[in-house]
């Protein structure tokens, strides 16, 4: 699914700092938090991370950031959909946009992390080729984690 499929959908790169994205991400770490327990880790994010924001009719609904790790190697971070917008296909269009981003900044491979409880999100990742990998630190001692990888 496209952005120009469906009507009203906006993207917009903006910085972590932006406050969209940190009520975004806020709202994410908090359903991450009900879904897991509050004891899971709280990545701090690069300084250099990207993020995509997802606008719909003018209302932010979605994120994803794309944080450089080594040079061809980029991670997806904190992406998310409001629950009121699920459902519509914006988690395909924000995973197509950090692709096209990543592709443009000259990665050649992304990996992401989520968790089993994550149904939605481990359908998404698979059926986009991304494809289970060992957990990479700071995940590796985290029973909640699955890492995926995927080459561009």
């Amino acid at each position: 699914m496209t952005v120009e499929q469906i009507d009203g959908v906006e993207l917009r790169a903006v910085p972590g700092t932006d406050p969209a994205v940190v009520a975004l991400t806020t709202a994410q770490q908090a359903e991450l938090a009900a879904m897991y327990g509050e004891d899971q880790p709280l990545i701090a994010l690069h300084p250099d991370i990207s993020f995509t924001l997802l606008l719909l009719d003018g209302t932010p609904v979605g994120c994803v950031g794309l944080q450089p790790v080594a040079p061809g190697l980029g991670e997806i971070k904190r992406m998310y959909v409001d629950p009121s917008a699920r459902g519509w296909g914006l988690s395909r269009v924000l995973l197509d946009a950090v692709e096209s981003h990543a592709r443009a900044t000259g990665l050649t491979r992304l990996r992401l992390e989520t968790g089993p409880q994550q149904h939605a999100a481990l359908a998404l990742y698979t059926n986009h080729g991304y494809l289970p990998t060992p957990p990479y630190p700071p995940f590796e001692h985290e029973p909640a984690s699955r890492c995926f990888a995927k080459i561009l």
